[in-house]
């Protein structure tokens, strides 16, 4: 089912589904933490850009949206999605409780982590949305699914630092996207 959800997602965006290796080997392993293989409530997903990250993230929301608004589930939940570079939008607005939900909702889907700012005034004191958001998550232990680009572990101390980094390694799976990218590259015009 997560490969159909992820061929889904590729299609929507006017492409074929082709599963290479890569992809195929993906999938797997994502499915294999789905259903339970892992005790670690999160799954990181990273690597350079344009290699399926995205796509396979939305292919698990896809999924868990599907099952659990179909007949043969009487819970009704959803994975909610944001791109990171939104929690600094979030965190500068007191009024928005959206921030403090997403700290607390039950399935979180956070998109291109690394690319927000890693701190911002609010109100002439300094917050780190991402890394409040993520200590939450970590204490709580909840369902939390990261895109990224950070390559490594040295990517993550040197963004967010220790603390978030061991934290990290507690409560993720990895899962490392090396191959090369799938879109397009541009082509010059004739």
């Amino acid at each position: 089912m997560l490969t159909d959800c992820y061929r889904f997602q590729v299609e929507r965006r006017g492409h074929t589904f082709n599963e290479d290796t890569a992809t195929a080997e993906h999938i797997r392993k994502a499915a294999e933490w789905l259903v339970g293989k892992s005790e670690k409530p999160g799954l990181f997903l990273f690597g350079k850009p344009g290699n399926g990250k995205t796509t396979l993230a939305d292919a698990i929301k896809q999924l868990i949206d599907t099952l659990y608004y179909s007949n043969y589930s009487n819970e009704r939940k959803q994975v909610r999605k944001i791109p990171a570079s939104r929690l600094v939008d979030l965190a500068r607005d007191e009024r928005n409780e959206l921030l403090a939900d997403l700290k607390g909702t039950e399935l979180l889907f956070i998109d291109d982590v690394g690319t927000e700012a890693t701190s911002v005034k609010v109100w002439g004191n300094e917050v780190s949305p991402m890394v409040e958001l993520l200590y939450q998550r970590y204490d709580r232990q909840l369902f939390t699914v990261i895109t990224s680009n950070l390559e490594s572990e040295d990517d993550i101390v040197n963004r967010y630092g220790d603390r978030i980094n061991d934290r990290f390694a507690e409560m993720f799976d990895y899962l490392p996207f090396d191959n090369q990218s799938y879109r397009h590259r541009l082509t010059p015009l004739k």
